[in-house]
């Protein structure tokens, strides 16, 4: 193949010709770079498409078609130089009016959107420098043509999708660095998207607009945490605070995305600016308490959202995402203004329910709302012990949670149970006083007798109280669960129950045995299990690391035969 590559002139009858060479180019690396070169250099693609013009005019459609081809093959070449002419404002449309002549339709399909959406984007985008307007627009035109346009892997080899994927992420790059140092841009961006005045479709497309800059910061590592710090001072949060409280349903969703993608990425940032709300007493409203104040306020067709809802409340209440150098003094103020002024609105459905004492929840909306405010307590349980423990103990929360053990929704049923056990494995001597003293594994064990052979999701919590029960002596649960509750507790016929056996029938057969003889020499004696009283301390306080091992150091084995 000869080195030197000559362009045939931009005819209709010649347009064979171009498709060729440009298809016998794809095969060699070395001869695409030349082919890119000597099209750049002689202005080809302007050629090309004054001729689909021509073409057009006169409804050649043997020539429209090979020029959708040629077009197709051009873009396969991959190279940028000829990306950025294509994807010019000057040539995009005609670039675009090429690829809708598809020999494999009938019909040309017209893509008028792109235009649309371009004038629109002019009109409410606050882009004034003309440099970063140029890379926006070639960014969306290479989307729009990846998007509508894509190749299947059968007709076009893969450097095409990866050289325009390439070509993307480059002007993304390119649109990044300009932003870092525009904070006009961003600051006129978000006093536009919380202006009451601005129309609901256009607020909708700054939204849009808003996620697509968070989407592609995220992409590049290095650069995401110092554009979201600069972001946050600027006030993206605030602004995604008013969104997330809108009525409009598509601009709360598209605000949820954006903080949800935001708090997945670099949760710290988010957790530091709902910090610093915390500490602002004045506040009437803060991030976290809309995230709460919107997860019960959830209509049935939006518990979709909903659910991601308790991902990022769940994110941002995870102390694992925490700074290490985040002080104390901030996160006890965050979880004190969690737990009262937030927690209460959350739990404010249960105690409502609780308080009509029924578990007869006709409406799914109602059950389900529930179960998103049981999953989020069971985590806070596991991971703000000491917090989570005062706010149950001191309102009684279980005895709420008991009357949903034995409703008809099934996971309604399960999330309760999973509270109850995720409570009794915390292995916390002050939530065992506080359900013994209170009787509260009564109702928790009915619920289980009677659903765990119908529900088998349910065993495994009976498999883990009976462990705990067997293992965890020494403490006041498990004495008073075997005293009480081991009757009951060997009626269960479909798991193993380590045949457990009350303290009185214990000591009525130590008391046979002295009577009519000395134990068989060899054979193992018999402890009594007797509930041990929990001491009595503040339920705020909590065991230090040396009280818990002498504990430990005085657990005594109580066999169960």
């Amino acid at each position: 193949m000869p080195s030197k590559i000559d362009l045939p002139p931009c005819e209709a009858n010649r347009l064979g010709d171009i498709a060729d060479l440009i298809t016998s180019a794809l095969s060699s690396h070395s001869r695409r770079e030349k082919l890119g070169l000597v099209m750049k250099r002689k202005g080809y693609i302007p050629k090309l498409l004054q001729l689909f013009q021509a073409c057009k005019r006169s409804k050649t459609t043997k020539a429209l078609h090979q020029l959708n081809e040629i077009m197709r093959r051009i873009l396969q070449l991959g190279k940028t130089s000829l990306f950025e002419v294509m994807f010019s404002e000057k040539y995009i449309m005609d670039v675009i009016g090429c690829l809708e002549y598809d020999p494999s339709l009938a019909q040309p399909k017209h893509h008028k959107q792109l235009s649309r959406e371009r004038a629109k984007l002019k009109k409410i985008v606050p882009i004034k420098d003309p440099k970063i307007q140029k890379k926006f627009h070639q960014m969306y035109q290479a989307q729009y043509i990846q998007a509508n346009f894509f190749p299947s892997p059968p007709d076009f080899g893969e450097n095409y999708p990866f050289v325009l994927n390439s070509f993307i992420r480059r002007k993304k790059e390119e649109i990044l660095r300009v932003l870092e140092k525009d904070e006009k841009f961003l600051s006129d961006l978000f006093a536009q998207l919380t202006n009451e005045a601005i129309a609901e479709d256009e607020r909708l497309e700054l939204v849009n607009f808003l996620k697509e800059i968070c989407n592609f910061s995220l992409m590049f590592q290095k650069k995401r945490q110092k554009f979201l710090q600069r972001s946050a001072k600027l006030g993206i949060f605030s602004t995604l605070e008013v969104l997330i409280g809108m009525d409009d349903l598509q601009v709360k969703g598209v605000a949820t995305d954006i903080l949800s993608d935001l708090a997945g990425y670099c949760p710290f940032v988010v957790q530091e600016f709902i910090m610093k709300e915390a500490q602002q007493s004045h506040l009437d409203t803060n991030l976290i308490r809309v995230l709460t104040e919107q997860l019960i306020c959830r209509r049935s067709r939006e518990f979709g959202e909903a659910e991601q809802l308790i991902d990022v409340l769940c994110t941002l209440l995870d102390p694992g995402n925490l700074r290490p150098t985040t002080k104390a003094l901030h996160v006890f103020q965050f979880l004190n203004y969690f737990y009262t002024c937030c927690l209460p609105v959350l739990t404010a459905p249960l105690l409502a329910n609780a308080a009509e004492g029924t578990c007869e929840i006709d409406d799914h909306q109602t059950a389900k709302l529930l179960s998103l405010v049981l999953k989020v307590l069971t985590y806070c349980v596991e991971w703000h012990r000491e917090h989570m423990r005062h706010y149950i103990i001191s309102r009684d929360l279980l005895r709420s949670v008991l009357v949903l053990m034995n409703s008809k929704h099934t996971f309604l049923a399960l999330n309760a149970f999973q509270l109850m056990n995720k409570v009794i494995d915390m292995r916390d001597e002050f939530y065992n006083h506080y359900m013994a003293q209170e009787n509260l594994l009564e109702p928790f064990l009915l619920a289980l007798l009677e659903n765990g052979s119908v529900y088998h999701l349910l065993i495994p919590t009976v498999i883990e109280l009976l462990g705990f029960i067997k293992l965890e002596d020494g403490n006041s649960l498990s004495g008073y669960l075997v005293d009480n509750f081991c009757q009951a507790l060997g009626s269960i016929n479909y798991t193993q129950t380590f045949g457990l056996q009350t303290s009185n029938e214990e000591e009525k057969q130590q008391q046979e045995q002295k009577e009519n003889s000395v134990p068989h020499r060899g054979s193992p004696s018999k402890v009594t299990l007797r509930p041990v009283v929990a001491p009595k301390r503040s339920l705020q306080m909590d065991y230090t690391d040396d009280e818990e091992e002498e504990i430990v150091k005085r657990k005594r084995p109580r066999q169960c035969c």
